[in-house]
């Protein structure tokens, strides 16, 4: 195996040992939270059964979050950013605003179909963490605006709009985790979602029905 190239100047430095220690340990804890929120409701968890479910000290919790509200507010960031920039980096190359829109909420709802502790801890979360929704609005609002700009998108409000593919897209979740989808239920979600944004039913059913991209 070659040795590693010698990193530029300018190269953030490598994290050291303890640096990682701490950072998986963090990461232990938000793990922790994620699955607390997946049981039980966001506001009976305690901060010290977050240290608990993590197997950490009580002690230790403290030297990473002070509040219940520092954690819930790490484990919103970290579900929103981790799956909507993978939403985003997969749709790279689809220009199309009502292409992009589709695929992201087709792959929320596909991902609640295979985890569905993600998808309650995401569901719960979500109505308590502003961070979390300013996460995943900020990709919506991109998608809504070059939809509109384009004009396959007809719509007065963009907050109504908004709400419209957010709601639409936790609900359809939760009817998946309770048992209620329908045969193709992302696709038809979809389609629902583009027809109520302005897009014909060709075009929304064409669209909805596109091949995700892995």
């Amino acid at each position: 195996m070659l040795p590693p190239l010698p990193l530029p100047d300018t190269a953030t430095p490598p994290l050291t040992r303890g640096h990682k220690k701490r950072e998986r340990t963090r990461r232990g804890l938000v793990d922790a939270a994620l699955r607390l929120i997946a049981r039980k409701e966001v506001g009976e968890i305690a901060l010290l059964e977050v240290a608990t479910e993590a197997a950490v000290s009580n002690g230790t919790i403290y030297n990473y979050f002070r509040t219940r509200e520092e954690v819930l507010e790490a484990v919103g960031i970290a579900m929103a950013a981790e799956f909507s920039d993978a939403i985003s980096d997969l749709s790279a190359d689809v220009s199309c605003g009502a292409q992009r829109l589709a695929i992201g909420v087709r792959m929320f709802l596909c991902r609640a179909a295979v985890d569905h502790q993600w998808a309650n801890a995401l569901l719960r979360i979500i109505h308590f963490d502003q961070a979390m929704r300013s996460r995943l609005a900020t990709h919506v609002l991109g998608d809504l605006r070059e939809g509109l700009r384009s004009g396959m998108f007809c719509y007065e409000d963009e907050g109504v709009a908004l709400d419209l593919v957010l709601s639409c897209t936790t609900g359809a979740m939760r009817s998946i985790v309770d048992g209620r989808a329908v045969e193709g239920h992302d696709v038809q979600v979809t389609k629902m979602v583009l027809r109520a944004l302005g897009v014909s039913l060709a075009k929304a059913s064409k669209i909805a029905a596109k091949p995700l991209p892995v």
